[in-house]
């Protein structure tokens, strides 16, 4: 295990750590508030991923994708864009939370949104060098200066949390993290924030970026588009329900994802730069490993359900139990689709991933409208999970056109996640009766990972 400036073990560390603490303190949250104030919170997030996605210039990937570093004078001209986007979005969240509320039919939900309209202006502080380090892959420093505040976020929520009992106090602590951790980011980089509102940066990197803007916004669209329909068809508690069952799913299975996502565009980047067919048949394999890992996990995930809610929220969190079982698989596929996300960034065709994800989109919005009035809220995520499927393989599509149609390297996805998945499937009906029977499994799903494991973890090497 290596851990030098670029190596991979930190950004999985900071993933880890960062996930971990997020989702501790989110199930904590579940079990003191219950889920009409989950349900609450997941409103107000939603709506600030909603108005920062609208906004959003793509200005870190750009700077991490383009080949000319640009010197300190446009760096400064990108932060100043990037400051003033904030403080508009910060203004125009916090006057308009009152109609929001009311447009999702939540009106309690105002102080919350006024708290969260203060996170833009916050985030949009922090020094443009964050994007320059990820782009000379200097995962260590980005990873610790991102860790040490999602602590601070922790420590500061989970106080909150104790002391009031209130969703009010612990969303206070959100905008004020991100405002340390902006101006951490300077400090750091050795950095001061100056004002430079020259334009022609922006054009230097806007060509990649409005494709970035484009993408961003269809996959907040995607992403909150079901939250939307859930809240406004079945009431804020079924989102509390929704929610939750989302982020456990997430915790289990998506995070890992996350974190390769974030390692691996700046690796495809470079590697494109160098050698686009090493960069393809780096992909495949990647790809074929992380699938087979990922289906024998959710297929495990489902098979507990019922034991991992229980065990994570209680009792009354038991309606969230079908839900997380179609979420687990979602997010299988969800790792894939950041897998493909980035090589497609990373090899300079952002279009692709906008198309992809415009096509998923209308996969939601016709499955919902034909699975709602049938299953209810079910059908909202069944709905999901199969446009997310539907995105994978449209993406997945142009790296086999990369690869010239030759599949082997997708044999281990065939050869030992399906067959692995069927029979942790049938030994969960078969052992259904018997106590501690998900331990079995587990165990079982844990060995069969091992070799697709070692295999991924070789891969990284190959983009050194």
């Amino acid at each position: 295990m290596r851990f030098d400036e670029s190596s991979a073990t930190w950004v999985f560390a900071q993933q880890g750590v960062s996930r971990l603490l997020v989702a501790f303190k989110f199930f904590l949250l579940a079990r003191l508030l219950g889920p009409e104030s989950i349900g609450l919170i997941a409103a107000a997030l939603m709506a600030l991923s909603i108005a920062e996605s609208l906004t959003e210039m793509g200005l870190s990937h750009a700077l991490i994708q383009q080949r000319e570093l640009l010197d300190q004078r446009s760096l400064d001209a990108l932060w100043t864009a990037n400051a003033v986007r904030g403080t508009i979005l910060s203004v125009v969240l916090f006057v308009t939370s009152a109609p929001i509320a009311r447009l999702m039919s939540i009106p309690e939900s105002t102080t919350l949104l006024q708290l969260v309209a203060l996170v833009p202006f916050a985030r949009c502080m922090a020094s443009m060098r964050v994007a320059i380090a990820q782009r000379e892959r200097r995962f260590r420093t980005v990873a610790l200066l991102t860790t040490a505040f999602v602590i601070v976020d922790f420590v500061m929520s989970c106080v909150a949390a104790f002391a009031y009992h209130d969703v009010v106090w612990v969303l206070a602590a959100l905008p004020l993290a991100e405002l340390l951790k902006a101006i951490a980011s300077h400090i750091v980089f050795a950095t001061r924030p100056r004002l430079n509102f020259d334009t022609a940066p922006l054009g230097e990197v806007m060509g990649f970026g409005r494709w970035v803007w484009a993408s961003s916004l269809l996959t907040m669209v995607v992403n909150q588009l079901d939250r939307l329909i859930t809240v406004k068809t079945f009431g804020v508690q079924t989102l509390g329900l929704y929610q939750t069952a989302s982020r456990l799913a997430q915790f289990g299975v998506a995070d890992f994802g996350i974190a390769l996502n974030q390692y691996l565009f700046p690796n495809f980047a470079e590697l494109a730069r160098r050698d686009k067919e090493h960069a393809v048949r780096y992909a495949l394999a990647l790809f074929s490993h992380l699938g087979a890992i990922g289906l024998v996990l959710a297929t495990f995930l489902c098979v507990a359900a019922p034991d991992i809610v229980s065990l994570t929220l209680g009792s009354q969190w038991r309606g969230a139990v079908p839900f997380f079982r179609i979420f687990v698989y979602l997010m299988a596929v969800g790792v894939l689709v950041g897998l493909l996300n980035a090589y497609l960034r990373g090899t300079g065709r952002p279009s692709r991933v906008t198309v992809a994800t415009s096509v998923q989109l209308v996969v939601l919005l016709s499955l919902s409208a034909i699975a709602v009035p049938l299953l209810g809220a079910i059908g909202v995520a069944l709905a999901s999970a199969i446009s997310v499927f539907v995105c994978c393989l449209i993406m997945l599509r142009e790296m086999i056109a990369d690869a010239r149609g030759d599949l082997r390297e997708l044999l281990p996805l065939a050869t030992i996640g399906v067959p692995i998945s069927g029979l942790i499937t049938l030994l969960g009906y078969l052992l259904s009766e018997i106590p501690y029977h998900v331990v079995l499994i587990g165990f079982l799903s844990g060995a069969a990972i091992v070799l697709p494991l070692q295999k991924l973890r070789a891969g990284f090497s190959l983009s050194a």
